[in-house]
């Protein structure tokens, strides 16, 4: 499925009942702005597939509380990006 920047503003229902991948595009550029997934689809490995582009995280570590790994890697990363200490 694909649709634009406003349809997408103007319809923000189309999230909640999404069922395949939705394709983002900005209609003047005719570039693809964003890929969205619905959550039901993937499995919990895959939550983390974006640290597994990071060539310092290793990929072959398993997470048996994934939320939580998601959440304590994420505020890591937030206290980094934003000079936060603890």
């Amino acid at each position: 499925m694909v649709i634009s920047i406003s349809e997408l503003q103007r319809n923000i229902s189309i999230l909640k009942n999404l069922k395949e991948p939705l394709i983002v595009v900005d209609k003047r550029t005719k570039k693809e702005i964003a890929k969205i997934e619905p959550i039901g689809q993937r499995d919990e490995r895959d939550k983390l597939e974006i640290f597994k582009q990071k060539p310092h995280i290793r990929s072959d570590i398993y997470v048996e509380d994934i939320d939580k790994a998601f959440e304590e890697v994420y505020t890591e990363h937030l206290r980094k990006k934003y000079g936060v200490s603890d």
